[in-house]
């Protein structure tokens, strides 16, 4: 007489599977030792160029703040040339850290400083392509491009950075004076009908008298 089967427990049943997925991954590793093998040294030669990229980068960031210290120093005793030549060095040898960043908007700053015009608006854009964002030295860096576009009499595109800068933070007190400077940009490039809109918007949206008194003038000036 045939004995019935033992009902396994859960237990029992669990043992069973994990013995058999056990299996199944022994004899799967052992018919694809190498290939295993050789996913596992890729692995570790990514893993390792990642650690040597982030210290490498970590290095290059204390690296270009000690030159931008040295810059600063020479700024301070006077060797302006020098602190020039240095932040130079850090933009094009430190590119995409902290560090290159300021030196970028600080080079630019300098170079509008000494109406050096060509290469302000060099820097103030390479500031705003490489390290633009939402942020006080972006909206600063705009409006410097812009000033420059004005300079060299490009008033429509002027007027476009003028009102970008003013778009970034609309709360920061400077951005009622970039919106009417893209104001006068657009009446200087023939556009009246952006002239008038940007000069309404500083008479209703901001409680500044001194240009609100502008604003209406450059909209008497339209008619």
């Amino acid at each position: 007489m045939l004995k019935a089967k033992k009902k396994l427990s859960k237990k029992e049943l669990k043992q069973d599977q994990f013995l058999l997925l056990t299996a199944e991954i022994k004899e799967y590793v052992e018919q694809h030792s190498k290939q295993i093998t050789a996913g596992l040294v890729a692995l570790l030669i990514i893993v390792v160029a990642v650690v040597m990229y982030r210290n490498s980068k970590q290095q290059a960031e204390l690296d270009a703040a000690a030159r931008l210290s040295d810059a600063q120093v020479q700024f301070q005793n006077g060797q302006k040339d020098n602190g020039i030549a240095i932040l130079t060095e850090i933009v094009d040898q430190y590119e995409g850290t902290s560090a290159a960043a300021q030196s970028t908007f600080l080079l630019a700053k300098l170079y509008w400083q000494d109406e050096d015009i060509d290469n302000a608006r060099i820097y103030f854009k390479r500031f705003i392509d490489e390290y633009g964002g939402d942020d006080f030295l972006t909206q600063a860096a705009l409006a410097g491009y812009a000033d420059c576009l004005v300079y060299e009499k490009n008033y429509a595109e002027a007027a476009k950075y003028y009102e970008k800068a003013a778009k970034i933070n609309p709360d920061f007190p400077q951005s009622v004076d970039f919106l009417f400077s893209a104001a006068m940009a657009y009446k200087d490039a023939g556009d009246t009908l952006k002239a008038r809109e940007l000069a309404q918007r500083v008479i209703n949206e901001f409680n500044n008298p001194n240009l609100k008194n502008r604003a209406e003038l450059l909209l008497a000036s339209l008619d």
